[in-house]
């Protein structure tokens, strides 16, 4: 396992999701075979968008009238270290800005979406910073940094100056900047820890599939899904909320079927509310003893005290004439600058 090479995108679904790291040292190991990658349609689409958000700022920088090297692509059949000696030490060769430089130290190999010529006005001493180019509409997220990191010790080992910032082109068009020396002593004690896993075998299979952000991006899904299925999980529970499954399971109820059929009690969860995880479990767990072609089980939920439970439509307000619906949140790639603001402006214009 020592040999392995980590990779920026790797340490960050790490981060997100220690039993990825788990099933990817198995793929590498020949333990398990490499999945047949089926991302959704919205990981698809967010994919698009990076490239997307990439090529325009490749543009901007080209309207900057900065100068550009396009590092020439890996070839076929080509390994990353060859592709890296191939490219070797653009550098010294003073452009502004260096699109896609792969780069391999200290056991992690990435690729930085641009690295950026910079020059202290006072010293006169340059160094190159790096920028990656990600869709977050207002902040950093934990592992954009991490990667910036990697990036920023990696220019070091190549030019010998260490830079000062590295930077995140946002989706939202903004350039958020951050200085090196606040995380890298967080960067040196995590990969510490990750380079600790990948020496020590026994924490191979320590680690189990839970729910987490990165389940939409990720190639084991279908994977994880099929175990969830065979050991019915709790979280199929429609509605269930995230404290709520460990919450049962210390009560001794750690399957759908399990939930289904109790009839007592659990510590930790109000009556009413554990009744209704025992309804929403008991649908399912019917449904699976129909024949085939049945509709599926369903109850209507009656009105009660509770002001929400039941009400449904009730909640919403009398429909009037003059209503205007506006989803901000449906566009998760709107940005200020570019229709979405104007298009509003038109349409109150003419309402």
């Amino acid at each position: 396992m020592s040999g392995r090479l980590l990779t920026p995108s790797k340490i960050t679904a790490w981060l997100d999701c220690a039993h990825f790291f788990t099933l990817k040292n198995r793929v590498e190991d020949d333990l398990m075979a490499t999945p047949r990658t089926q991302f959704g349609l919205f990981a698809k689409l967010l994919a698009e968008k990076g490239l997307q958000h990439e090529a325009d700022c490749l543009a901007e920088y080209g309207r900057q009238g900065k100068t550009v090297l396009e590092v020439p692509a890996r070839e076929r059949g080509e390994t990353f270290e060859a592709w890296v000696d191939r490219v070797g030490n653009p550098f010294e060769h003073g452009w502004d800005v260096i699109y896609q430089m792969p780069f391999i130290h200290h056991g992690i190999r990435g690729i930085a979406d641009f690295v950026v010529r910079v020059q202290d006005a006072d010293t006169g001493v340059v160094t190159y910073e790096p920028v990656d180019a990600k869709l977050a509409r207002l902040e950093a997220k934990p592992g954009h940094v991490l990667q910036l990191c990697f990036y920023a010790d990696a220019i070091k080992a190549v030019t010998g100056v260490r830079p000062r910032q590295m930077h995140l082109w946002l989706g939202s068009g903004n350039v958020e900047s951050l200085t090196l020396a606040e995380f890298r002593p967080y960067w040196n004690r995590l990969r510490g820890k990750l380079f600790g896993l990948l020496a020590d075998d026994s924490t191979e299979g320590a680690t189990v599939p839970e729910p987490c952000p990165h389940c939409t991006f990720c190639e084991f899904f279908d994977h994880c899904t099929q175990q969830w299925r065979d050991d019915d999980v709790l979280h199929f529970v429609a509605g269930i909320r995230h404290p709520e499954p460990t919450v049962l399971k210390a009560g001794d109820v750690s399957t759908l079927a399990e939930l289904a059929a109790l009839q007592t009690a659990v510590e930790g969860v109000r009556p009413e509310r554990l009744a209704r995880l025992v309804d929403q479990a008991t649908l399912p767990v019917v449904a699976r003893l129909q024949a085939e072609g049945e509709p599926p089980p369903h109850r209507m939920i009656e009105a009660s005290d509770d002001p929400v439970w039941g009400r449904g439509f009730e909640q919403l307000p009398e429909p009037n004439d003059g209503d205007v619906f506006l989803d901000f949140e449906g566009h998760p790639f709107w940005r200020a600058d570019t229709g979405l603001v104007l298009a509003l402006l038109t349409l109150l214009w003419v309402v």
